[in-house]
């Protein structure tokens, strides 16, 4: 298959078709050397559907052009037919094909490994309903696929699973113009039980014994920051432990985590890139000072000093917590590392904070048309102001004492 790479640049946001026009025609295109038509996009992927016919076009024209069966009427009118400053129009996508060019568009914001799960949903998916063109896929192809995901033993949640994936590239294709509608909007399967019960938040008295007996070592601050990052940042394990130093900045006067996916760095999704304000407490409590003066990443790579490994930031740093937690601290089942975010949310539920800001704080695509689809993000002084309604009474003195022990250990 011919890339079409080849026959695409960009001019600013707008991208181009460009094909180089043969020698001998060049007197017919005023001895112009290429031609040149504007796609009208800045869409990678729609500017990729639109090439492929417009190319196979303008090869059929030149090879007719060169025949010597054209008058010079007819050689007059293709040339003025290619010269044509019409948008080209895809044609019609199979599903299969509309998928890879979905996934091409989320891959560099996606971890391999989700990647690949991503495929195996979509590959399965597609396996049910028949490879077909896209926009004659319908609402009783995506009811069969459900019906035959629970048929086969998956349960609700699984099924849920494929028809969130399903629609969101459907949307996605709205988006873009290359599908008619989402036609798997609106159903999914009720699930039995609260979804909030699997992993549960950590009340006061689980916070408190885990900085009253969490391991610290002599030098090494890692677990006195990365629990108090979660509690008060509502950050994912994997977005700390992936933090470099110049990710902790100012923007607008105020201190905020910079969630990002530069270098070998991931989100989760692409709603997961954001700003967070840190909390005025990890500031009292000299978390500043630590990225200034102690981190292992304090000058370049990973603040922690943290190795990637099996796609990783967090894995090493995250199984030994995950051990020490299930035999010193944990309470009952479904209280996890993940449950500081969710206590995060469920302080700001509590409190009766908009879900739209709180989405925005945590990385949670915004649900509803007015706020996900209009107007701009909230400022980072909207966002801090939100974050320091948090409050929790706890002691941290013993903490607090091994993070001033290793400010002195470093100063001597």
């Amino acid at each position: 298959m011919v890339s079409v790479a080849k026959y695409l640049y960009r001019r600013g946001k707008t991208y181009y078709f460009l094909i180089k026009i043969p020698v001998d025609l060049q007197p017919h295109f005023g001895n112009s050397r290429h031609l040149v038509k504007s796609l009208r996009t800045s869409t990678l992927s729609e500017a990729k559907a639109a090439v492929e016919p417009l190319r196979g076009k303008t090869k059929t024209a030149f090879l007719l052009m060169r025949s010597g069966i054209l008058t010079p009427e007819q050689m007059e009118l293709t040339v003025s037919h290619l010269r044509e400053k019409k948008k080209p129009q895809a044609q019609e996508k199979m599903l299969s094909d509309v998928i890879r060019m979905y996934l091409e568009e989320k891959k560099p914001n996606l971890k391999k490994r989700t990647l690949r799960d991503y495929e195996t949903i979509f590959a399965r998916s597609v396996s049910i309903m028949g490879d077909k063109k896209l926009n004659t896929v319908t609402r009783e192809d995506v009811i069969l696929l459900r019906s035959r995901l629970l048929a086969e033993g998956a349960k609700e949640r699984t099924c849920n699973t494929h028809l969130v994936h399903l629609s969101s590239m459907l949307r996605w294709g709205v988006r873009l113009n290359i599908c008619q509608r989402n036609c798997a909007e609106g159903l999914l399967l009720t699930i039995s039980g609260r979804h909030n019960s699997e992993r549960k938040r950590l009340n006061i008295d689980d916070l408190q014994a885990i900085f009253s007996a969490i391991p610290l070592k002599a030098g090494d601050e890692s677990n006195v920051w990365i629990p108090l990052i979660a509690l008060y940042s509502g950050m994912r394990k994997e977005e700390i432990c992936q933090l470099e130093r110049a990710d902790i900045r100012q923007k607008d006067e105020v201190w905020i985590f910079d969630i990002n996916s530069k270098g070998e760095k991931t989100t989760k999704t692409e709603a997961g890139l954001r700003l967070v304000p840190i909390h005025s407490k990890l500031i009292e409590m000299g978390f500043l000072g630590f990225c200034e003066e102690r981190a292992p990443g304090r000058q370049s790579g990973n603040l922690w000093g943290f190795i990637r490994w099996r796609e990783s930031w967090s894995k090493r740093w995250g199984l030994r917590f995950n051990d020490w937690f299930a035999r010193n601290a944990q309470t009952e089942k479904g209280k996890v590392f993940h449950s500081f975010r969710h206590t995060f949310i469920d302080e700001f539920k509590q409190a009766g904070v908009a879900k739209e800001l709180v989405s925005e704080l945590v990385g949670h695509v915004v649900k509803g048309e007015t706020f996900g689809r209009y107007g701009k993000g909230y400022s980072v002084q909207v966002l801090k102001a939100a974050v320091e309604k948090l409050s929790f009474n706890l002691d941290l003195n013993r903490v607090v004492s091994h993070i001033s022990s290793c400010s002195a250990s470093k100063a001597d």
